[in-house]
């Protein structure tokens, strides 16, 4: 499923797709550049009305504490930081793919959000994997359920019926009623959206990564942070339909693969749910 030609057939499979996330993928640009001016930044969040609405609404929220109102988008990105700037752009091109946005797509936002939290928490920890490129790779590493939910969504829920009742694996039963699992549905989305080849990758193997060991260590490193960012949203029900029994998340196989003890995963699960949920009212301001 690695091939361009593959990516293809998919895209092709799956209808229409949401349209590319311009201004995040500028800023991803832009926040490259070791020369950056904060008015490139400002130009190019002033493209999306959106982001910059809420941009502007973050900084004047009680959260920064600002003396006077913020009324600029200069001002905005100097008060909330380039980093959230980032996050703010990539959690509002998440949210824009969906067609419609009702209890499953919130549950599925919320996942996106606290997976790319744990990444980042995870990547700062025990690699030296960039933590904003973690961030990125666990926000969508389940971009695919998004399209196959706009191309299906009675479909989909059918899928997750399936799932619950114990009738077999979520990519199998995936594969069966849309011929493609998310992960294949997302990686071809990325590639067709021109993400960088770590994030394609990180998406297509997140959940069989072990064939990458020895052979793009990069990539097989940001699959096992995001495989072990997704059982910390497990453990605390984050984007779940029903709660998880308890987890041994020392056997995961991110953890595994990152030799992560007991000891650090709680200190990092601890980190975690605080900062998640600091995240997540920050994006719902």
């Amino acid at each position: 499923m690695g091939t361009f030609r593959d990516f293809e057939t998919i895209v092709k499979s799956m209808g229409e797709l949401p349209p590319s996330p311009l201004v995040a993928t500028k800023l991803l640009e832009l926040l490259r550049k070791p020369d950056l001016k904060i008015k490139e930044l400002a130009n190019a969040v002033s493209l999306d009305p959106v982001v910059s609405a809420r941009l502007l609404r973050m900084a004047n929220s009680a959260f920064y504490e600002q003396q006077r109102q913020v009324n600029t988008v200069e001002r905005a990105i100097i008060v909330i930081g380039e980093n959230i700037l980032k996050n703010l752009a990539m959690e509002c091109s998440l949210r824009n793919t969906h067609k419609t946005y009702g209890v499953l797509e919130r549950r599925m936002w919320e996942n996106s959000i606290g997976c790319a939290v744990a990444s980042r928490l995870i990547a700062e920890r025990l690699t030296e994997i960039d933590k904003s490129e973690a961030y990125l790779a666990g926000l969508q590493h389940h971009i695919g359920k998004v399209v196959m939910i706009n191309r299906d969504k009675e479909l989909y829920k059918e899928v997750m019926r399936l799932v619950e009742a114990g009738k077999g694996q979520l990519r199998d039963i995936e594969r069966g009623l849309f011929a493609y699992s998310h992960e294949q549905v997302g990686a071809a989305l990325l590639r067709h959206w021109n993400y960088p080849d770590s994030i394609v990758k990180a998406t297509l193997y997140h959940h069989n990564f072990e064939q990458l060991r020895g052979e793009d260590d990069e990539v097989f490193t940001l699959c096992a942070i995001v495989n072990l960012a997704s059982d910390f949203c497990r453990q605390f029900d984050i984007g779940q339909s029903a709660s998880e029994e308890s987890l041994d998340l020392s056997m995961n196989k991110g953890a595994l693969a990152l030799e992560a003890n007991l000891i650090v995963i709680e200190e990092l699960l601890e980190k975690f749910q605080p900062e998640f949920i600091r995240e997540r009212n920050l994006f719902l301001t």
